[in-house]
């Protein structure tokens, strides 16, 4: 089976080489060594392509389900809360007022 590295200098590059293998019926693993895949590892852009043509993500869990739908989901990775997101929010919003005032 055909291996091809995937990281972040070469993921442009390799997008339209696994989206035509996937739109040709293949199977293709995303596998790291370096965490989850669109977390900690490039991934993110090529999981919203995926999803912008219809083609299914399956993500292997590790010990946090949350994590796994977001390296699946094709949504935006950088920012991620996890957890208490009212108190997030209103910490991050009175930090914003405070900023705005000075």
């Amino acid at each position: 089976s055909l291996q091809l590295s995937f990281h972040k200098f070469n993921e442009r590059e390799r997008e339209p080489i696994i989206l035509k293998r996937l739109h040709e019926g293949e199977a293709i693993a995303v596998i790291s060594d370096a965490g989850t895949p669109g977390i900690s590892d490039p991934g993110m852009e090529l999981a919203r392509l995926c999803a912008t043509e219809k083609i299914p993500v399956i993500p292997i869990p590790g010990p946090s389900a949350a994590i796994a739908a977001l390296s699946a989901s094709g949504l935006p990775t950088e920012e991620f809360t996890f957890g208490k997101i009212r108190q997030y929010c209103t910490l991050h919003l009175s930090i914003v007022i405070i900023l705005s005032i000075q």
